[in-house]
C-alpha cells in the first residue's frame, strides 16, 4: 500500500514536470486519469495553457463565484459544465475540454464553498438544494453576457440536480427563452436530497468497509461474502440508520418539497439528456428512469456497467459521440 502512495505521488510530480508540449497539447489521454484529475494545481496550469482564463461572477444572492472559461473565434455555442457535491471543483470537470466539441465555448466553475468560490459549504448542509441552483443561474447570466450563442448546460451528480432546478426557475420567471439555454445532459443526476442523503452514505460505508477489509486480507477475492465485511456493515449501518432518522431526516424534510425534483422536473420544456449506469450505488438509476419519465422531453442513454459520475472516463468513446450528436440536436 505505502509504495503503491510512493507511485501515485511520483506520477503526479513527473507530470507537472512534463513541457507544455508534452502535457497539454498531445496528451489528453491525462484528462481521463482519476489520479491526473485529483491535482487540482496541475489541472489549472494545463487548462490556462489549454487557453482557458480566469473569471469570477456573482449569484443573486451575493455569493462570488470562480470559474474558468474558454472562448473559441469559431464557436457556435456555449457550455456550462457543473460539478458534483465533493470535491465540487472547476478542475475535476476538466475532462470535458476533451469531449466537448472543438465549436463550443466551455465554462467551468467552483460550486459555492468550494475552491476559490464564497459562500457555506458543509455549514447547514441539511438545507442542500434551497439556494445552489442559484450559482448555475448566475453562471447563465455571466455568460449571456459574455457573448450571444446558445447555451447547453450540464454535467454530473448533485449539479445537474441545480442546473434542473435553475431551469425551473428561468421557467417561472419566464426567463428561459432569453437565457438561450437549449438543453441539458443529465449524468447521475438524482430527484430527492432525502433519497441521496442514504443511498450515497451507504455506498460510502461499504467502499470504506470493503477498503479496510481489502487491506487487512490483502486481496479483494469475495470481500463482501466475508464475515467481518457483514458484521461491519451491519454494526455501522445501524448506527447510521439511528443517526439519520433521528438527527439528519427531520433536518431534510423541512425543505423536501421545495428541492423535491420529480414533482417539477415536467416544467422544462427544453431537451434533457439522462445519462445513468444500472450499477451506480449512490444515484439509483429508478430515480433517473422515473424523472426521465417526468420529462416532457427527454433522451436516453442507460449504460449497463460503469460507476458513478464517471461514465466519461469508463466510456470515453462512446460519451463523447453521444454527447455530441445531444448537442447539436439541439442547437
Amino acid at each position: 500500500m505505502y509504495r503503491n502512495i510512493v507511485q501515485k505521488n511520483y506520477f503526479l510530480f513527473i507530470i507537472s514536470l512534463l513541457p507544455f508540449s508534452v502535457h497539454c497539447t498531445e496528451n489528453l489521454d491525462l484528462l481521463y486519469s482519476t489520479s491526473f484529475l485529483k491535482n487540482y494545481e496541475v489541472l489549472n496550469k494545463t487548462l490556462k495553457q489549454y487557453g482557458f482564463v480566469d473569471v469570477s461572477f456573482t449569484t443573486t444572492d451575493n455569493i462570488a463565484l470562480s470559474g474558468l472559461f474558454l472562448s473559441r473565434p469559431n464557436a457556435t455555442c456555449n457550455v456550462i459544465v457543473c460539478a458534483g457535491f465533493f470535491p465540487g471543483k472547476k478542475e475535476g470537470m476538466a475532462t470535458f475540454y476533451a469531449l466537448l466539441p472543438e465549436y463550443c465555448n466551455i465554462l467551468l466553475f467552483d460550486a459555492r464553498g468550494r475552491g476559490s468560490s464564497e459562500g457555506p459549504f458543509l455549514r447547514n448542509v441539511w438545507r442542500y438544494g434551497t439556494h445552489e441552483y442559484k450559482d448555475i443561474t448566475g453562471a447563465i447570466s455571466w455568460i449571456n453576457n459574455n457573448n450571444e450563442l446558445a447555451v447547453v448546460i450540464g454535467g454530473t451528480c448533485c449539479g445537474v440536480f441545480n442546473a434542473a432546478h435553475a431551469l425551473i426557475n428561468l421557467t417561472k420567471n419566464n426567463t428561459l427563452i432569453t437565457s438561450r439555454v437549449k438543453g441539458l445532459f443529465f449524468d447521475s443526476g438524482w430527484g430527492s436530497v432525502m433519497t441521496m442523503s442514504q443511498s450515497s452514505a451507504i455506498a460510502n460505508i461499504k467502499k470504506h468497509i470493503s477498503r479496510t477489509i481489502t487491506f487487512l486480507y490483502g486481496t479483494k477475492e469475495n470481500i463482501e461474502q466475508r464475515a467481518l465485511y457483514k458484521l461491519s456493515f451491519a454494526l455501522i449501518y445501524r448506527c447510521f440508520k439511528i443517526g439519520h432518522f433521528m438527527c439528519a431526516k427531520p433536518l431534510i424534510m423541512q425543505h423536501e418539497k421545495t428541492t423535491n425534483l420529480f414533482d417539477k422536473i415536467n416544467q422544462i420544456s427544453l431537451p434533457i439528456f439522462f445519462i445513468h449506469s444500472y450499477d451506480d450505488t449512490h444515484a439509483d438509476i429508478n430515480n433517473a428512469m422515473e424523472l426521465s419519465a417526468l420529462a416532457p422531453n427527454s433522451q436516453c442513454w442507460w449504460i449497463e456497467k460503469s460507476s458513478h459520475a464517471k461514465h466519461y472516463l469508463i466510456h470515453r468513446e462512446l460519451y463523447k459521440e453521444k454527447l455530441t450528436a445531444f448537442i447539436e440536436s439541439v442547437i
